[in-house]
C-alpha cells in the first residue's frame, strides 16, 4: 500500500477527521458565490502549493517540519492534503467573492484570514498535526498572505472567463440590468 495507514490512531488523526467534518458542512451550508469552474481551478491550485511545500520543506536538506506521526507519509496526509486543507482557501475566495474589499480593506482581509490560518495552524501544531523542527509560526503566516492573494487573484481571473450565477447577477445589478426569470 503506497500511503500506510497510522500506525497509532491518536489525536492527530482525531483532529483531521473532526476539522474535515466541520469544515466540509460548513463548505455546503455556506452560499456558494464562485462557478464550479473557479471552485476546481482553486483547489487544485491549492492541493499543489501544499504537497509542494511539503515536498520541498519536509525533506532532506531543509526537514523544517513533517505532518502526522513521522517523517513519511501515511493515508492522513492525503486526508489533510486533498480534502481538510484546501477548503480554508475556499472561504477566504468564497467570502471575498461576496465583500469584493479593495485598497486598505483588502489588505484587512487577506491578513484577518492570515490570522485565522494561522490560529488553524497553531491548533492543529498542539494536536501533533505538524511538528516543526525549524519552521516558525510567523512563516506561515507570510505565506499565508502570498498563498490566500494569488488564490483571490486566480479566482478574479477564471470569473471573468467562467462567472458564477451569483457573480453575474451582483454585476448585472450593479450595472441595473437585472432582469427577472
Amino acid at each position: 500500500m503506497m500511503f500506510p495507514l497510522p500506525v497509532t490512531f491518536d489525536e492527530n488523526e482525531l483532529f483531521i477527521i473532526i476539522s474535515t467534518i466541520i469544515t466540509w458542512a460548513l463548505l455546503f451550508m455556506l452560499p456558494k458565490r464562485m462557478s464550479a469552474v473557479t471552485i476546481t481551478i482553486i483547489w487544485s491550485f491549492n492541493v499543489f502549493l501544499a504537497l509542494l511545500a511539503d515536498i520541498t520543506l519536509t525533506v532532506k536538506p531543509y526537514e523544517l517540519y513533517f505532518t502526522i506521526d513521522h517523517k513519511t507519509h501515511e493515508l492522513f496526509d492525503l486526508v489533510l492534503h486533498f480534502i481538510t486543507y484546501p477548503t480554508l482557501p475556499y472561504f477566504v475566495v468564497n467570502s471575498y467573492q461576496h465583500y469584493k474589499p479593495n485598497g486598505l480593506k483588502f489588505l484587512l482581509f487577506v491578513v484577518f484570514w492570515a490570522g485565522a490560518a494561522i490560529a488553524i495552524e497553531w491548533t492543529s501544531v498542539q494536536f501533533h498535526v505538524f511538528t516543526y523542527t525549524g519552521w516558525k509560526l510567523y512563516l506561515s503566516f507570510l505565506v499565508y498572505l502570498i498563498v490566500f492573494a494569488a488564490a483571490i487573484w486566480l479566482s478574479n481571473l477564471v470569473e471573468k472567463k467562467y462567472p458564477s450565477r451569483w457573480n453575474s447577477k451582483t454585476q448585472n445589478m450593479k450595472k441595473g440590468q437585472l432582469t427577472s426569470k
